[in-house]
Formats: C-alpha cells, sequence, structure tokens
C-alpha cells in the first residue's frame, strides 16, 4: 500500500488546481468569445478536443470545403460569406457541453469593397464576392446554410439566379485595400471596365468588341435595328 506523504499531496492539488484553472479558463474564454485562444488551450488537452469534417447545422449537413453564409448580427444588412477551412468540438470540462467552431477563410462583398474603391462601384456585381487570406473561428450556430462560389464565366451562363449563388474572379488585400490580381481581369467597353453581368451590353457586329447600353448611347435598355456597328467602326 503506497503512503500518502506531504509531497505527493502537493502534487495533487498542484493537479487539481491546474484542471480547475483549464475548466475556468475554457468557460471564460466561450463568454470572451476568445475563439483562437480556446481552440489552443483546448487543443493542449486530450479528450477536449476533436476535428472533424462534416457536421449538422439548420437541418444541413456542412463540409469542410463549402461555403456559406454566416449570420452577420443585428448591425448589418447582409450576411457574410466564407468558406469552411476546419471544423472543431470543444468540451466544456464541467458541463460536459460540446462547442463547435468553424475556421472560415472569409470573402468581401460589393458593400464592403466600395467604402475603399467607390469607383468600382459600376462594374462589381451585386453577387460578387472578393476572396481575402483572412481566417478566423466562428460558432458553427451562425451558420445559416450552403451557397456557391463560382467563376465569372460559370455565373454569366446561369438561367436563373439565387441569393446563394455568388461568383469571384478577384483578391482582395485587407491590408492594403486594394485588388490583388486586377490585371489579369479583361476589361471592355469605351470606359474599359471588367464585365459586369448585372449590366446590358451589346456586341458589335464589326470589330466584335463588347459595349455596355449607356456608353454607346442605346437608351431605355432596346436595341431594335439588325446591326450594331460601334463608333470606331461605323
Amino acid at each position: 500500500m503506497k503512503r500518502w506523504s506531504p509531497e505527493s499531496s502537493a502534487t495533487i492539488k498542484k493537479q487539481i488546481q491546474k484542471r480547475l484553472e483549464k475548466r475556468q479558463t475554457i468557460r471564460e474564454l466561450y463568454k470572451q468569445k476568445s475563439w483562437k485562444t480556446l481552440v489552443k488551450v483546448a487543443s493542449q488537452t486530450k479528450g477536449l478536443y476533436e476535428e472533424y469534417d462534416t457536421i449538422k447545422v439548420q437541418g444541413q449537413v456542412i463540409c469542410v470545403g463549402d461555403s456559406v453564409q454566416i449570420n452577420s448580427g443585428d448591425q448589418h444588412d447582409e450576411d457574410y460569406v466564407g468558406t469552411i477551412k476546419q471544423i472543431i468540438s470543444i468540451k466544456e470540462p464541467t458541463t460536459a457541453k460540446l462547442i463547435c467552431l468553424c475556421r472560415i477563410q472569409w470573402y468581401m462583398r460589393k458593400s464592403e469593397i466600395i467604402k475603399s474603391q467607390p469607383k468600382c462601384s459600376e462594374w462589381i456585381s451585386e453577387q460578387e464576392l472578393f476572396i481575402t487570406n483572412h481566417q478566423e473561428y466562428i460558432l458553427a450556430q451562425s451558420i445559416i446554410t450552403n451557397c456557391k462560389i463560382l467563376s465569372c464565366s460559370e455565373y454569366q451562363e446561369l438561367d436563373e439566379i439565387d441569393s446563394t449563388i455568388y461568383f469571384n474572379r478577384l483578391e482582395w488585400d485587407l491590408q492594403k485595400k486594394q485588388f490583388g490580381n486586377m490585371d489579369a481581369i479583361q476589361q471592355y467597353c469605351l470606359c474599359f471596365q471588367p464585365v459586369n453581368p448585372d449590366r446590358q451590353y451589346i456586341q458589335c457586329d464589326s470589330c466584335k468588341n463588347w459595349y455596355h447600353f449607356e456608353c454607346v448611347g442605346i437608351k431605355n435598355g432596346t436595341y431594335d435595328k439588325n446591326e450594331f456597328n460601334c463608333r470606331n467602326c461605323q
């Protein structure tokens, strides 16, 4: 039979104290919404941290790699959009309650971009997203639904578009507040802007270039002649 010594008793007290501190830390970090620190603390303790490939939210199965709409709260008119990079479950030691977090790579929307680049408002579509290199954790319960993020060409080919379908063609640098690959985007019309799928275009029958209705003087959104030639080809 082992005898208890003052040394062993002190060691046990330290271990108990560490466990209590760990429980308190996870509880407090959850209240503070310090998700990154919460993940770090939980991952250092066996049995508190686990990763998954899928999760069920709002009756939908959400997988790593899916793009989702995220509740932006009462302060914002538009929902956020991001792609899931990681799904984590953390057990709160005292209550055994599971805290489910997702690591999200964020996209920016038109309303956010034009705050820094107001002149871009004409060619940015309402359903256009801009990928960033910013990632952070969110509560899985804040996910609203799955959504699709297509290329610009795929988006233009659609006959019907709902509020969960977006497209992406450009990166956005959050620090510099500018586009990361603007040179790769073809520009059109007399105004030399990237295509905006929300606007109407007409093709010149001679040079085959595309022009905005407004830029070539077509009013009321209609053109009733058999052929159209731009001013360079007339």
